[in-house]
């Protein structure tokens, strides 16, 4: 049996682990073309505009208050 992710499968996995292990050792760019809507809202090639992205994506503006916070009790 094969695991996917954490579970296993049947399904074989679609994945070319070889490849992929290989771009790794070679530390080779992500194919990145700012034009293209469909590649992302950064250039994950660049470690600057990456960290901002994933600093600044979670921020909820403003932020949410919340009057009576509810807190589950043990029982």
């Amino acid at each position: 049996m094969e695991f996917k992710g954490n579970l296993p499968s049947a399904e074989p996995s679609l994945s070319d682990w070889k490849w992929v292990k290989e771009q790794i050792a070679a530390d080779a760019p992500v194919p990145y073309d700012a034009s293209d809507p469909d590649d992302g809202p950064y250039d994950p090639n660049d470690d600057a505009a990456a960290d901002r992205f994933l600093t600044e994506a979670n921020r909820t503006h403003p932020v949410p208050k919340v009057k009576d916070r509810k807190v589950a009790k043990a029982s």
